[in-house]
């Protein structure tokens, strides 16, 4: 109701636009099905300027330059039009453009002759695939800094998080997560030991200026095993104009006492232009995390992290360099370490871990704990193949070491656990000029991975070995794109394994498949998109669905494989609407149906299991054929001219379709609604600008579907809960320094509740009241 509302409200407007007015000079009935459309260019080297605003200001009208420097304008009438057009770097032009029919003109910018400060653009644009996706950025993602990669993704409608208490979070997209969801980290494919519910990401999430997921299959572009989607990290593009800049993040917390420092040097070389650097670094520690009612004993982290870029760019060829390392030490839950069956059962009953009471705040960790180091390093070159396209060639080292200690044995003593994971990744993606209306690319990507392990053979030695090669094409006519795309990816694994008596196996495996896309996108005009997309992708069962045998330290569960699973296959369907660029109601719906035959999931069995470690749940890699479906749906509606409503609405079912029964582990309903003010910009001189203020609340539902025939939980779903939160932030001038400042409150209200996904919601609730505080220092060492 409230959709038809707001659409209601728009009804006037839009046909006061359909009928055509008289023309002023003869009263005669005009034309008003007329086009003005072109390519914003840059005068001098007559290179086209993606992102360029074009305007019309006396219609309210607002286009944005495409990939390819096109903008359009659709149903104007005869007249004269004025016609703005502005991009950062370049001078803001007029022009007076007389529409007597349909016209084609481009438009031409200069360079603007002095050096810009810091500049945020905000607004909307046209999607550029069917799939629905969301941009974090600028303010948005500023707001979320000291968070998790997972935390800060949170906000978006159709992500959500899974947990292991509350050091360790990863993102959950239609509700599906780890092996599923691919993560590019400056343009390099994430790969770590992520198969695990409770091994978060190893990504510094101060690193990146945007962040963009894709929801559902995308598995042409970025790889066959993307079914529940992509997450793509990128900072922003190395500076390009002479001077050393940066910036300075400061961020404290309540309630664990975070600590956080975050520090960027960039700059470009005077005396060789083309070339450009970047220093980061960041600095995190926290301690125990407090509920409404105790401390969570042994739930500090600390992390440290680095990285450095060196670029080289000229307008036909150039390269990068890209190096990062990231350290962290995670605090695991004492009390998810039980000793023996009894105790395994009281803990879940008892509601509070034991002891609880008599835990004090302290930043020591002590055992169960990890310790993960990822390395990336990344080489880039780019070369543009005369008038035909573009050639780009992409490399990636990984190292990822991974350390899990259980909770016996001395703080300093040996792991339970040591994993170390090798991994080699190529991209060569050829990008060709537009022909006719047709654009697009064609590229090969390979996999070379080693894994070993020291004191548990919880997961075996293996050597994987991917390679695929992708086509893209996309056609775009007026009003109307279309795009298709088709993958080839063959899996070679060879595993090395002791049986239980010893014996040393060599398993192989082999695994090739097909993907492809379907997808169309119609602008309807008036600020409206339609859009339809078809997608296929697979995934091959990952080492340790197959052979895990044993605990599983971090997690506190017993886990165990199957060496005959196949490979998954998904269909994913999706219809999107989007309504942008209106100065009252913009927002965005997606309904999707995702088919996964074969599908694999981790199924609890029914009684836990007794090692000479403790009691642990026990668990067990099954397969199924399953069915996702959902709704996604974001809403921003201007109460007042700076008065903002926010709304985000997620609903995801899935269902074991083999059993008729529904599947574990699914995000349960989840509301979030916002009221954002947003105070006008004072006059020159003022010290305070870009001051708002928020408040809204989330509501998370009872997850009442869950399993009843098969896989039953240890323990019901927990209550539905609702969270408060709010915000405020300005930008204060201390003469030519800005500082932004901000702080943000979740959990206001100091609420207990627990987290169906929260994989420590057995043993305890989830943290309360939290306050944190956010300083940021952009810094111009070039101005004089």
């Amino acid at each position: 109701m409230l959709i038809l509302l707001f659409m209601a409200m728009q009804v006037q407007p839009a046909l006061a636009q359909l009928l055509p007015p008289p023309d002023l000079e003869t009263g005669e009935e005009q034309d008003c099905g007329l086009t003005l459309s072109g390519k914003v260019l840059d005068h001098d080297s007559r290179a086209t300027l993606i992102g360029a605003t074009v305007s019309i200001p006396e219609l309210h009208k607002a286009s944005v330059a495409d990939a390819y420097g096109n903008y359009h304008f659709h149903h104007l009438c005869q007249g004269t039009y004025t016609v703005q057009v502005t991009y950062v770097g370049y001078e803001p032009e007029s022009f007076t453009i007389r529409l007597t029919g349909s016209s084609v003109r481009d438009l031409q910018l200069h360079t603007a002759a002095r050096t810009l400060g810091t500049v945020e653009v905000t607004g909307a644009h046209l999607q550029e695939q069917a799939q629905s996706s969301y941009t974090l950025s600028g303010r948005e993602l500023e707001e979320t800094r000291g968070l998790s990669l997972a935390g800060t993704l949170q906000g978006i409608a159709g992500v959500t998080t899974i947990q292991t208490g509350p050091t360790i979070s990863k993102p959950v997209i239609h509700g599906m997560h780890s092996n599923r969801i691919l993560l590019l980290n400056n343009g390099v494919r994430q790969e770590g030991q992520q198969w695990g519910s409770e091994h978060a990401p190893e990504i510094d999430p101060f690193v990146a200026t945007q962040m963009k997921v894709i929801k559902g299959a995308a598995g042409v572009r970025y790889g066959a095993d993307a079914i529940g989607g992509v997450v793509i990290v990128e900072p922003r593009a190395l500076p390009t104009t002479p001077g050393v800049g940066g910036e300075v993040n400061l961020v404290g917390s309540t309630n664990n006492r975070q600590m956080a420092a975050s520090a960027t040097a960039e700059g470009n070389f005077a005396g060789i232009p083309p070339l450009s650097w970047r220093l980061q670094g960041t600095y995190k520690k926290a301690g125990n995390t407090r509920t409404p009612d105790y401390y969570l004993e042994n739930t500090g982290f600390e992390e440290q992290n680095f990285s450095a870029a060196l670029g080289y760019r000229k307008e036909k060829f150039g390269g990068e360099l890209f190096y990062s390392q990231f350290n962290t030490k995670l605090g695991i839950l004492r009390a998810a370490h039980i000793g023996n069956l009894t105790d395994l059962n009281y803990a879940i009953a008892r509601g509070r871990p034991a002891g609880a009471e008599n835990v004090e705040f302290t930043y020591e960790i002590g055992r169960p704990y990890q310790n993960v180091q990822h390395d990336l390093l990344k080489a880039k070159a780019y070369l543009q193949t005369g008038e035909a396209g573009r050639l780009e060639f992409v490399y990636g080292l990984q190292r990822n070491r991974r350390e899990e200690y259980d909770v016996h044995g001395p703080a300093t003593g040996n792991p339970a656990l040591y994993l170390n994971l090798n991994t080699h990744t190529t991209e060569a993606i050829w990008e060709h000029q537009p022909l006719g209306n047709f654009t697009g690319s064609v590229g090969v990507s390979t996999i070379y991975q080693q894994n070993t392990y020291k004191y548990s053979d919880f997961l075996p030695y293996y050597t994987g070995i991917t390679a695929g090669a992708f086509v893209i094409e996309k056609w775009r006519k007026d009003r109307l794109q279309l795009e298709a795309g088709l993958r080839y990816d063959y899996k070679y694994l060879q595993v090395k394994r002791f049986s239980s008596s010893r014996e040393l196996l060599k398993p192989e495996y082999d695994f090739n498949n097909v993907s492809g896309t379907l997808g169309a996108l119609y602008d309807v005009g008036y600020h409206l998109t339609f859009g339809l997309s078809a997608t296929s992708a697979w995934r091959a069962p990952s080492v340790n669905e197959l052979f895990s045998d044993g605990v599983h330290h971090s997690a506190a569960t017993y886990e165990v494989g199957d060496p005959e699973l196949g490979s998954e296959q998904a269909y994913n369907f999706e219809a999107s609407v989007n309504y942008f660029g209106n100065t009252r109601l913009n927002g965005q719906l997606s309904l999707y149906h995702n088919f996964i035959n074969n599908y694999i999931y981790l199924a609890p069995l029914a009684n836990p299991v007794l090692t000479i470690r403790g009691a642990f749940p026990a668990f067990r890699y099954r397969q199924t054929d399953a069915t996702f479906s959902g709704v996604d749906l974001s809403l921003e509606y201007n109460l007042l001219p700076n008065l903002v409503i926010d709304s985000k609405t997620a609903i995801v079912r899935a269902r074991n379709t083999e059993a008729d029964d529904y599947l574990i582990n699914i995000p349960a309903d989840r509301f979030n609604n916002s009221l954002r003010y947003e105070f006008g910009q004072s006059g020159n001189g003022s010290r305070f600008s870009d001051a708002y203020v928020s408040l809204g609340g989330t509501y998370v539902a009872e997850q009442t579907r869950v399993p009843e025939k098969t896989d039953e939980d240890f323990a019901p779903a927990p209550d539905a809960y609702f969270l408060m939160q709010a915000a405020a932030g300005a930008t204060v001038h201390f003469g030519k320094q800005p500082v932004e400042i901000g702080i943000t409150g979740n959990n206001l209200l100091n609420t207990t509740y627990r987290d169906y996904l929260n994989r420590f919601r057995y043993f305890a609730d989830e943290a309360g009241r939290l306050i944190m505080f956010r300083i940021k220092v952009p810094l111009d060492f070039s101005k004089t």
